[in-house]
């Protein structure tokens, strides 16, 4: 029944949500010109951890819902280079990295290495909303 908690529809719409926060949070860190103040948490090379989330939380999101990886990897490898470009020319107080840009790739493979191997699905697709989870044995 639409609604039960497992109800395919209703995992597929939170996963999808869920998808959503992860790019709308990603877009937000990538793109505004003025982060904010971590005050005294603030240490070298907490940016590069942080652009390794900003890639990771998405990536594997959108693998937990999208039928095939490259659906979920093309996007997000393409956005890396687009983002760093976007950061250099068009963002006042922002730079393009090559180091952000490594992170960047560090980020996508934690995502999919996240859902391939955390998430015990099997394959780097996940289960999607409404498939089981492969087990072992």
């Amino acid at each position: 029944m639409i609604g039960e908690p497992d109800d395919p529809r209703r995992r597929a719409a939170a996963a999808w949500i869920v998808v959503a926060l992860a790019l709308a949070l990603q877009l937000w860190g990538l793109y505004t010109t003025s982060p904010p103040d971590a005050g005294g948490l603030w240490f070298p090379g907490m940016d590069k951890i942080v652009h390794v989330v900003l890639f990771a939380a998405p990536t594997w999101a959108l693998l937990r819902v999208v039928p095939k990886p490259w659906m979920a990897l093309v996007p997000m490898l393409v956005h890396i280079p687009v983002s760093e470009m976007i950061q250099f020319f068009w963002i006042e107080g922002r730079s393009g990295d090559l180091l952000d840009g490594l992170a960047d790739l560090l980020g996508v493979a934690v995502g999919w290495w996240t859902a391939v191997r955390v998430d015990g699905t099997g394959d780097a697709a996940g289960p999607g909303p409404g498939r089981p989870r492969k087990r072992d044995g």
